[in-house]
This record gives structure tokens, C-alpha cells and sequence, in this order.
């Protein structure tokens, strides 16, 4: 605790911020835009009720940064909004991937399909896996709507949305940018746009990109540098209007991301004493680690992994969305296709300068349809709304699948060798939903407004596994006088039939709620919202074990204010909030591999705040706090391999149904920090007719969290980051020459410290590219 309170001290003493908020274009019908143009410097325009709205007219708890302010953090990735929203967490381990919104995420684990209970949005498309963003040089805003949001964007919206707009095309000039900088580990972006009107009812934009960084993780068994990373895609817009009543806008993308080392960059954390003893598993005379230079602790940067690991993932899709004017009501639909490609990759997870553990993946694919269709009423009348009715296909696991081969007698012996997933595990997993939806707000009043919708939603899915020979395994040599009667190869194997799994659900949600509004500068709001995450059949990834996965529910009570005071310059934001789940989908690692499964129940309760204080046109200040307590309420899993070893299962676990189980309520939600906090400050400032200089500086600090229960070892310390951002450029932002840092003080720390697979008493840790300090220069220029 002594560096969490370090790290508050300092957060508390350096503040940071997000450049001053700008005006923010929406993505609705052009006639929504115009009623809500923010007038004042600073409003923001968001579109996270499917209108354009001012963010402070909104009553649902939401914030939102501009494109100037994601630019101002010198972050490069979409995972990286972390640092902006205090609400937001990512998580990159099996048990903690994806987004995380106050605590509650992605908790499924290496699974063959797995629903998202954080909904991720691109210019009105909801993605159902991956992420489409390898750039931010083209977003326009991003929106986080916390809470259950599935009555408009769906079942993958149980615990909040991200939602993303990218610059739409401009029919009235011709315009373009260009963007290089240069940093620490010799990351270079570079990414440019040009924008082009055809004729005066259509216009053309195209983006592309090319960013990339050395490795971070120092292999000393390999001699590699790990970790390092290729992007680079682009995404073209063709926007036509050619009529006032009708709008087309199809988007095309298309991304490539390259990676150099395992997608796990693990470093030894901690060894019990017999696993470093002169024989054990990382002792002598198999293992010198002091040889190899290696501190085992939490800071250790060094890995000793022997597996050769390497990836790569293209990511595509397309959408049409078009907009028709019926009277003052606006029909809009909008398909998509998106697809993910694997390419073949390889890795281990046993973290030792030997091959006890490896896996290969020739690579597998992603794909899915969606198509939406709505209706949304004119703004300003007394019954405001939007209809509509939402089908989606999404399939998973069309490849080959994966083969594992372990050896338990390593290091002593490389026989036996063992195929664990009994050649190649294949799973594939096809999962068809349709809703229809009702939402919208009936004005009582001037100042009054009840809320409400209802969503309608059948999921069907539908899941087989089986196993195929692997012809690269060695053959079984067994044990004969040529050999020395010392049997070699793979044991002999029997692959697994053909296995289905169906499960299939009907589900109602919604919300309801009320709204206070005695002026234009003051909002008060409570919702009770219930959220939805869809069942699933889940096969593991190693060994084709079969999880039928139940419904997870959320029922969500949020009460809040909007207040701006002081002719707007201080904009002051609060709410609280409490979710109740019930049968939330997590995963528990079964000492082998992580399977999903159910926890009885689970709450996260809290409050959150957001000040802005804006006291010139130049100076912004921007102080934002999130408090959640999430944690399990009932989650009745197997005994850890902590308390089994350290004798604490006699007393904390109960094994009369023959099983060892625990019982973790009141234990934290895997990565779920009960305090976060972002701060900062930002100044502009005109140098004569033909200069302006600019000054940023934006910090986040995330107190210390769990990455499984009932393990005290897996645990990360709290920790801050400072990052600033300085410029010199021309009034009217023709160009611009810069200068940043990220983790100026060069605050380490890890994406997560999990135990570490077939020892029984090892844990890692899971670096990442934030925890390294990154100086660097910068220059664009606009047209």
C-alpha cells in the first residue's frame, strides 16, 4: 500500500489533463445535428442515444474526449482510452481480456466463442469481436456509456458501450493532413488523410496509417527483444447525398497488426523455494538465474522463455448505412460484414529456457453479419423515440485449430511427450441473434421527461469440437534393445469424435428512468436499466472441454446530475450506480487452461465525478474520479492451487461434495481497481498574429487490483503515470512541431501477475508498453 499512496500523493501533486474540449461532429441525420450545435466553447456533440445531442443534455451517465484530446495524451492505441476515462479498464490476460466499464468485463477466457459484455461501436456498427481502431488519427470523439445499454446497442452491452466516430467526408473543400513522430524504442506513427469532394453531393476520404515499435521484453535465453509491433491498414468514406432526403455512407477498412515475441510477454514474478531449489523445475543444474542476469520479483523486464513465439492478425470489414427522410421522421439502415484473419502463430506458456509446454495455431478466422434497421422520430416533440429491429450472424473458429503438446517430466526427461489436445482441437462456434427494440423519452413537461425501452432478443448457438491427427507430432518410439529401451515421441493418441453443443435463448431488458431539467445548465436523472449477455457452448482451446454457459443478467440503478455553473465555465458531473449480476460469465484456470463458467452473482457499487473547470478560453483544468466496489457475491470454484499448497484448503474450502471448492464471495472482480482517477491541465496561447504554442499534461492512477481469487500472489500493485505534451505551430493549425512523454517518471508496473502453468508455485508477470517511459518528437501539418 506504502506505493499506492506514493502514487496518489504524486497523482494528487502533478496534474494532468486532457487538451481543451472541442466541438465534436455527430454521425446522426444531419437534421438532429443542427438542433443540437453546441454554442458554447468546449460542449461537445455526442450521439450515445443514437441522436446528436450536447453531452450535457444526456441523462445517462456518459463521458466523451474529442480527437484533440486523445492526441494531447500521446497514446497511439484504442486500448489505451484507459488512461482518459477513469471508468475504463483493459485487460489483456485469458481471465481478464477486453474492455472493463467500473470493474465488470470480459471475463471468458480462452474459449471457442464469447460474447462481450462491454459493446464496442464503430461509426454505427456493433463489433462483435476485435478491434477495428489500429489508429486514432482518424476518430472524431469517443463516447463511454456506462451501465447496461442494451436497449439500442444490444446484448453485448450488459455492462456499458464504447462508442467510436471517425471524421466523416466533407463536400465543401478539399482537405488533408499528414502526421509523423518519432519516440523511444523507435516507435514511429505516421498516418495522413486526404479529403476530396465529388461534385457538391458527394465526397471521398481516405486514412491511412503506418505506426511501429521495437521490443521491450529482454529474452536472455533467446537473445530477442519481445514485444515489438507492426500496424499499419487504412479506411476509406465515400459519403453521397443526392437529395435532401436521402444520405448513403459506406465505409471500407483494412488493418494488419504484426507482433514479435509470444502474445504473452511473461517474466518470473515469484518461485516458491522448492522450484528454485538445486533440482527443482528452475534450480540448478537445469536453470541459472543468476547467470542469466534475472531478478525474480515484480519489476523483472528479463524473460527466459525458449519458445519461439510470433503473430499476426488482419482485420477488415465494410458497412453501408443510408439514411432516408420520411416526412420529419428518419429511416435508417445500415449492413455490415467484418472478418478477422489469423495467420499461423506459435507460442508456449510454461515461461522456462526449455520446452515443456508448446502450441501452434495455423491460423483461424472470425467472421460475422449484422443488419440494423430503424426509425427515429423528430426531436423537440413530446414523444421522442427510435424503433427498430437488429439481426446478426457471427461465426468463430473456421481453421484447422490448435495443437499442444506437453511434457511433465521436463527437465529431467523429454519423454513422455503428450498431446493434450489430442492432435489438433477444433472448435467452431456459429451464433445468430435478431431483437427488436423500443426506446425513447415522453416530455411531461417543460422540465420533466419519463424514459423507457424495451429489447426483444432470441439468441440461437450452435458449437462442434473435434481433434485430427497432427502429422508434424514425432511418431511413438517404444522402448526396445536398438533404443536402449528408452521410448521416444508422442504417446499414442485417440482423437476426439465429433462433439455439438446447442443452446439457445429468449430475453427481455430495458430501462426506465426519469429526468429533471429546471434549465439549461442543470440535468438530474435516475434509470433502473436490465442488461443481457447471451449464453454460449464454450469447448477449451487445449483440451475441447465442453462449458454450457448460462445467461448472464445485470440489473442497474443510476442516479445522477449534470450541473454547469459560473456562465458554464465549471462543468461539474456525478452519479451513483449499482449493478447486481446474476450467473456472470468468468473463467477459472484449471491449473492446465482457463474454462468459462458461471459465478452465482456478482455487484459493483459506487459513484463517479467529473469536473472541468475552464477558467479562460485558454486554460482548461480536468479532474475526473471513478469509486467501484465489484465483487463477487457468490462464486463457488475449485480450491487454488495456493491454498492447496499452503494448507489454507482445511479451513477455507469445503470438500463434502467430494470436489474441493471455495467460496469467493466478497473477493474482487478480476482486475477491477476500487479507485481510479485522471486528472489534468492544458493552456493555449496565441505568440503574435502568426504563432501558438500549446501545453498539456494528463496523469491516471489506478490503485492496486486482484487477477484471481482466493491467490494473494496475483495481485498488482497501484500505480500513476504522467504524460505531457508541448507544441509549437501556426494560428491557424497549418502545422505544428511537438514534443511528448509517456510515464514520465517511468512508473512500472503490469498488465497482470497470474500463476504460471504446470508448477505449482510460480507466478509471472505480464509486461506491457505503457510501463516503459517513451520521450518523442513530433510534426504535421493540415491543408
Amino acid at each position: 500500500m506504502n506505493r499506492f499512496n506514493r502514487s496518489a500523493l504524486l497523482g494528487g501533486l502533478c496534474l494532468a489533463a486532457f487538451s481543451t474540449p472541442a466541438f465534436a461532429q455527430d454521425a446522426a441525420p444531419p437534421q438532429d445535428a443542427a438542433t443540437a450545435a453546441p454554442t458554447d466553447v468546449g460542449e461537445i456533440i455526442v450521439t450515445a442515444t443514437r441522436r446528436a445531442e450536447r453531452l450535457q443534455d444526456v441523462p445517462i451517465a456518459v463521458s466523451a474526449v474529442t480527437s484533440q484530446q486523445l492526441a494531447a495524451t500521446g497514446f497511439k492505441d484504442l486500448t489505451n482510452i484507459q488512461y482518459s476515462f477513469p471508468s475504463v479498464q483493459f485487460g489483456q490476460t485469458p481471465n481478464d481480456a477486453g474492455f472493463r466499464i467500473r470493474g465488470v468485463g470480459t471475463l471468458g477466457g480462452f474459449t471457442s466463442s464469447s460474447e462481450l459484455p462491454v459493446g464496442l461501436v464503430v461509426d454505427n456498427v456493433v463489433i462483435g469481436f476485435g478491434n477495428p481502431v489500429q489508429s486514432l488519427g482518424d476518430l472524431e470523439r469517443i463516447e463511454v456509456l456506462k451501465g447496461p445499454q442494451g436497449t439500442q446497442f444490444g446484448k453485448n452491452a450488459s455492462s456499458g458501450v464504447i462508442n467510436i466516430t471517425t471524421k466523416r467526408p466533407d463536400m465543401d473543400k478539399v482537405s488533408g493532413s499528414l502526421f509523423g513522430s518519432y519516440g523511444s524504442l523507435n516507435e514511429r506513427d505516421i498516418h495522413g488523410s486526404v479529403n476530396l469532394p465529388l461534385g457538391k453531393t458527394a465526397a471521398l476520404a481516405i486514412y491511412a496509417f503506418d505506426r511501429e515499435f521495437d521490443g521491450y521484453v529482454d529474452n536472455v535465453v533467446r537473445n530477442e527483444k519481445w514485444g515489438g509491433q507492426h500496424n499499419y491498414g487504412g479506411r476509406a468514406k465515400l459519403l453521397w447525398e443526392p437529395s435532401d432526403a436521402l444520405s448513403i455512407y459506406v465505409i471500407g477498412d483494412y488493418s494488419k497488426t504484426k507482433t514479435k515475441g509470444p502474445g504473452q510477454l511473461w517474466t518470473l514474478n515469484h518461485l516458491d523455494a522448492n522450484l528454485t531449489a538445486p533440482g527443482g523445475l528452475v534450480g540448478l543444474p537445469f536453470v541459472n538465474l543468476a547467470a542469466l542476469g534475472v531478478t525474480i520479483n515484480e519489476h523483472n523486464d528479463k524473460s527466459i522463455d525458449d519458445g519461439a513465439g510470433y503473430s499476426s492478425v488482419e482485420y477488415y470489414g465494410a458497412s453501408l448505412q443510408a439514411d432516408l427522410k420520411l416526412g420529419d421522421y428518419t429511416l435508417t439502415s445500415i449492413t455490415a460484414f467484418r472478418e478477422q484473419k489469423e495467420g499461423a502463430f506459435a507460442f508456449s506458456i510454461d515461461g522456462l529456457p526449455y520446452e515443456k509446454f508448446y502450441a501452434r495455431d495455423p491460423g483461424q478466422t472470425r467472421r460475422s453479419y449484422s443488419q440494423e434497421l430503424r426509425v427515429t422520430s423528430p426531436s423537440g416533440q413530446a414523444l421522442e423515440f427510435i424503433a427498430g429491429a437488429f439481426a446478426s450472424r457471427q461465426e468463430t473458429g473456421i481453421g484447422l485449430g490448435q495443437s499442444a503438446i506437453l511434457r511433465p517430466a521436463m527437465p529431467y526427461s523429454t519423454f513422455p511427450t503428450v498431446s493434450i489436445t489430442a492432435g489438433y482441437n477444433h472448435t467452431d462456434t456459429t451464433t445468430n441473434s435478431i431483437a427488436g427494440y423500443l426506446d425513447g423519452k415522453f416530455h411531461v413537461s417543460d422540465t420533466f421527461a419519463l424514459l423507457g425501452g424495451l429489447r426483444l432478443t432470441h439468441d440461437s448457438v450452435t458449437s462442434h469440437n473435434y481433434s485430427t491427427v497432427d502429422p508434424d507430432l514425432a511418431p511413438f518410439v517404444p522402448p526396445m534393445p536398438s533404443n536402449g529401451f528408452t521410448p521416444s515421441g508422442t504417446v499414442p493418441y485417440a482423437t476426439r469424435d465429433l462433439t455439438t453443443g446447442k443452446t439457445k435463448a429468449t430475453k427481455l431488458s430495458g430501462r426506465a428512468g426519469a429526468e429533471f431539467k429546471p434549465s439549461r445548465d442543470l440535468l438530474f436523472y435516475a434509470t433502473y436499466a436490465r442488461g443481457y449477455l447471451g449464453p454460449t457452448v464454450t469447448f477449451s482451446g487445449l483440451t475441447g472441454t465442453r462449458s454450457n454457459v448460462k445467461p448472464q443478467q445485470v440489473d442497474d440503478v443510476t442516479v445522477g446530475a449534470k450541473m454547469q455553473f459560473l456562465d458554464r465555465a465549471l462543468t461539474v458531473n456525478v452519479n451513483a450506480f449499482w449493478d447486481k449480476y446474476k450467473q456472470l460469465q468468468t473463467s477459472v484456470f484449471n491449473g492446465q487452461e482457463f474454462l468459462t463458467e458461471n459465478a452465482g452473482a456478482a455487484e459493483a457499487k459506487g459513484f463517479e465525478v467529473e469536473l472541468v473547470m475552464r477558467p479562460t478560453r485558454s486554460l482548461s483544468f480536468n479532474v475526473s474520479y471513478t469509486y467501484s466496489d465489484a465483487k463477487f457475491t457468490d462464486y463457488l470454484t475449485a480450491c487454488t492451487d495456493y491454498q492447496n499448497r499452503t494448507g489454507l484448503a482445511a479451513t477455507v474450502c469445503n470438500s463434502s461434495s467430494g470436489t474441493s471448492l471455495y467460496q469467493a464471495a466478497g473477493e474482487a472482480l478480476p482486475g477491477a481497481p476500487k479507485h481510479a482517477v485522471t486528472a489534468g491541465v492544458s493552456y493555449e496561447q496565441p505568440i503574435g498574429d502568426a504563432l501558438k504554442f500549446d501545453f498539456a499534461m494528463n496523469s491516471s492512477l489506478r490503485s492496486d487490483v486482484s487477477y484471481a481469487v482466493g491467490d494473494p500472489y496475483q495481485h498488482q500493485d497501484g500505480y500513476v503515470i504522467v504524460n505531457g505534451n508541448i507544441g509549437l505551430g501556426s494560428i491557424n493549425d497549418r502545422w505544428r512541431v511537438g514534443a511528448f512523454v509517456r510515464n514520465l517518471f517511468k512508473q512500472d508496473f503490469n498488465a497482470a501477475v497470474i500463476s504460471l502453468p504446470f508448477t505449482n508455485g510460480g507466478y509471472v508477470n505480464w509486461r506491457t508498453r505503457e510501463a516503459e517511459r517513451t520521450f518523442g518528437v513530433s510534426l504535421e501539418t493540415k491543408f
